[in-house]
């Protein structure tokens, strides 16, 4: 069986005439209901806005009132320290000497071990 068997009519994909067109479309009837039922949409939700629009400021003052005796909640701690907070010359220096003192007593404590373990060595001859 091949592929183009017989001669067969291939339907073109536009309209063939305007008539046909004409037919596809909706009715003119039907569409101007939808026009009509989409501006009475249209109307109401402009008519909406608006009453929101000029009710506004007593909304405003009526949302102040409530809120203006309202006592914030106690569990509100003080807000957290900003880490990038400028640091005064004579707390980096006292910072400073704290960790050089902490560095030399580490050295020291470390030779003092390498001492003593030296010094064993010396007298039960761990390595040899």
């Amino acid at each position: 069986m091949s592929l183009f068997s017989g001669n067969r009519k291939v339907r073109s994909r536009r309209a063939k005439s305007a008539q046909e067109q004409l037919k596809q479309e909706e009715s003119p009837k039907r569409k101007s209901r939808q026009l009509a039922r989409r501006s009475d949409e249209l109307s109401d939700q402009i008519h909406r806005l608006e009453c929101f629009i000029t009710d506004a400021p007593r909304l405003k003052s009526k949302h102040r009132l409530e809120n203006i005796n309202m006592v914030p909640p106690m569990e509100l701690s003080s807000p957290a320290p900003r880490s990038n907070r400028r640091v005064p010359i004579a707390q980096r220096r006292a910072r400073r000497s704290v960790q050089l003192r902490m560095l030399t007593e580490g050295l020291i404590v470390l030779g003092s071990i390498a001492a003593v373990v030296g010094w064993l060595n010396q007298w039960f001859h761990f390595w040899h």
